[in-house]
């Protein structure tokens, strides 16, 4: 469990968005739909699994970031769509967890993660990101694998 790596910046086209707990995994979902239209569109190449930044989380829901890593952004393009922007991933030294299983069972996931971090004294930074390694249609597949990157500070 807890695996050390270094994340290295990529170029992504890029959501943000909000949703709260319950229609959380549905939100990141269509927002990787849009991705990939837009990159579809344009005639880019993704370079990579689907990524969700998990920015900012309240009492209500969560500020997200949907991503997918391109092979190359255009040139002086920031941006795809009106919505579609075009960044880099997150680059930070991180430890990677993995859930498998439905995504309405992924914050027992995410407590353990947390009381590892704890009894390990890691300093973590208050910023997570779920790459989806595989495609499912709805939050209670059983099937989802995810891999939980927590940004070490």
């Amino acid at each position: 469990m807890g695996e050390t790596l270094e994340l290295t910046p990529r170029p992504a086209a890029t959501i943000e968005g909000k949703a709260n707990r319950d229609t959380i995994y549905d939100a990141i979902m269509g927002s990787i739909a849009q991705i990939r239209a837009a990159i579809d569109k344009a005639g880019l190449k993704a370079a990579g699994r689907p990524i969700a930044v998990f920015l900012e989380a309240d009492d209500t829901g969560f500020t997200y970031r949907a991503a997918i890593p391109l092979e190359a952004t255009p040139d002086g393009k920031t941006a795809l769509s009106d919505t579609v922007k075009l960044g880099l991933t997150p680059a930070s030294k991180a430890m990677r967890f993995e859930h498998r299983g439905s995504y309405d069972d992924i914050d027992a996931t995410y407590e353990a993660i947390t009381a590892y971090l704890d009894e390990k004294g890691v300093d973590a930074q208050d910023m997570f990101i779920e790459e989806y390694l595989n495609d499912v249609k709805t939050a209670d597949d059983p099937n989802l694998q995810v891999d939980i990157f927590v940004l070490l500070k």
